[in-house]
């Protein structure tokens, strides 16, 4: 977990959170900006000295973008390499050249790229970002090799890059920012097999689908590990998950995204169903070529999604972890979304972001007043006021109960039903649930975590990874 609390000071209220946040549009402040802010002064200066780095410099992309991410593996700075090889690859890298910018079993002395795999200037500047990162002192010798391929001035935004982004991995992995310094850099993976539209390599992607498009985040243990899929409540996004991905990315591959309307991903014109979310799931296990998921894994809206996706297409993951949620909206839930509705548009995500943090989380969890009070808030306050609307309006009045335990049955699979202990009376209905479920015949399971609200993930992170951790190695 974060060693320090994340700031993410409300609209309005700092003007240079407001400035990031203008920058980053749709996706809000990061986890390293809420680092940041801990002193605006040094986010201020951070982000200037960041977009000089890397926008305002005569350096080729791939070398720019090679250094980072040697630096990214020696330091063992997962974040930095999941944000970077991406880019990397858009600059020119391949898979074969990222798998040998990652290959840090040696040290700098003794390490000798594969003949053919890296161009003469490549290979000087791997170099030179190995002996600065590792060693400090750079050999007279390995400068004056990468003298021989950049001018003076390249040389100088050389040695900037590759001393700037050493301070970035510094910072990420001695502060576990965004809950990933104990992460494994993720491998490179080979393109995909005919028919696949993309590779699944570790980073941020955009899946463009006929009437949204959906953001993405992937971390790739290798390319034989089993899949997991994480589906974020209304009103949170993909980061939701970023203590769990932190614990299982060590056993599995994982694929994290936003729901429609929320975080990154596009606002549709149209309100959402629950159809259309599990649907969803399915286009993104077909656009990374996913025959079959290991596990689905879902909270709240996340959790319908989950069921909903097993009932649709019930032979495309082996388990589903089912969260805090209901096979069927009570009716006075239609009521209840309206008003929330009518409070977002009244007085803006703010106002629902107070109303809602303090209903998910038990009364003096640090969720609600203390270290971690902004984590939830934040991402409530910055998900679109029509992406919520979008998300709300799926969960009045659906019904997943039709045909659910005959489906679940397809397909070999077993579902575990989570609930926070003190999350309502959702435990309840969810235990409920599975004795339904069971008494046709259904391989289900229900846990109660202890002391936790509305996301166990976050309140009871230990002992929710303790009940899914032994599930899904069942």
């Amino acid at each position: 977990m974060p060693r320090i609390p994340y700031q993410a000071p409300p609209p309005g209220e700092n003007p240079v959170a407001d400035r990031i946040r203008e920058r980053r549009g749709a996706r809000g402040l990061t986890p390293l900006d809420q680092t940041l802010l801990n002193n605006p002064a040094i986010a201020d200066g951070w982000n200037s000295l960041l977009g000089a780095v890397r926008s305002k410099n005569s350096l080729p992309d791939d070398v720019r973008e090679l250094m980072i991410l040697r630096i990214a593996a020696r330091n063992r700075a997962a974040f930095e390499w999941i944000h970077h090889e991406h880019v990397g690859r858009k600059g020119g890298l391949t898979t074969s050249q990222l798998s040998t910018i990652r290959d840090v079993s040696s040290g700098p002395s003794a390490f000798t790229p594969p003949a053919g795999t890296l161009s003469p200037l490549q290979a000087a500047a791997l170099a030179f970002a190995d002996f600065s990162t590792v060693e400090v002192h750079v050999p007279d010798a390995v400068f004056d090799e990468l003298r021989k391929h950049l001018s003076e001035t390249q040389l100088f935004e050389a040695t900037a890059t590759v001393a700037t982004y050493n301070m970035v991995s510094r910072l990420l992995v001695a502060l576990d920012v965004d809950d990933k310094a104990s992460l494994e850099v993720p491998h490179p993976v080979d393109e995909p097999a005919s028919g696949s539209s993309v590779a699944p390599t570790s980073g941020e992607h955009k899946v463009a689908l006929p009437d949204v498009t959906l953001h993405a985040q992937l971390h790739v243990l290798s390319p034989t590990a089993p899949w997991l899929v994480f589906a974020n409540s209304l009103l949170t996004n993909l980061s939701l998950w970023s203590g769990a991905a932190a614990s299982l990315s060590s056993s599995y591959n994982l694929l994290l995204f936003d729901q429609r309307g929320h975080g990154q991903s596009s606002v549709p014109a149209a309100p959402a169903t629950m159809d259309q979310l599990a649907d969803d799931v399915a286009a993104l296990l077909d656009h990374f070529g996913i025959a079959r998921a290991h596990a689905v894994l879902g909270v709240s809206q996340g959790g319908a999604t989950t069921l909903n996706f097993g009932r649709r297409h019930p032979t495309r993951a082996g388990r589903l972890v089912a969260c805090d949620t209901q096979a069927k909206s009570p009716a006075a839930n239609t009521a209840a979304w309206d008003e929330r509705i009518a409070l977002a548009r009244e007085k803006g995500m703010g106002a629902l972001a107070e109303a809602t943090v303090s209903r998910w989380f038990p009364a003096g969890s640090e969720y609600v007043e203390g270290a971690k009070r902004e984590v939830v808030r934040e991402q409530v306050r910055t998900t679109p006021l029509e992406g919520f609307v979008v998300g709300a309006r799926a969960l009045q009045g659906y019904d997943l109960t039709p045909a659910l335990a005959e489906k679940l049955k397809e397909g070999e699979k077993k579902v575990l039903l989570v609930a926070g202990e003190k999350d309502g009376k959702l435990p309840e209905t969810l235990e409920t649930l599975a004795g339904e479920l069971g008494a046709q015949g259904v391989p289900v399971q229900f846990a109660k975590i202890a002391g936790a609200g509305h996301l166990p993930m976050l309140d009871g992170l230990e002992q929710w990874l303790d009940v899914v951790g032994r599930f899904l190695k069942e």
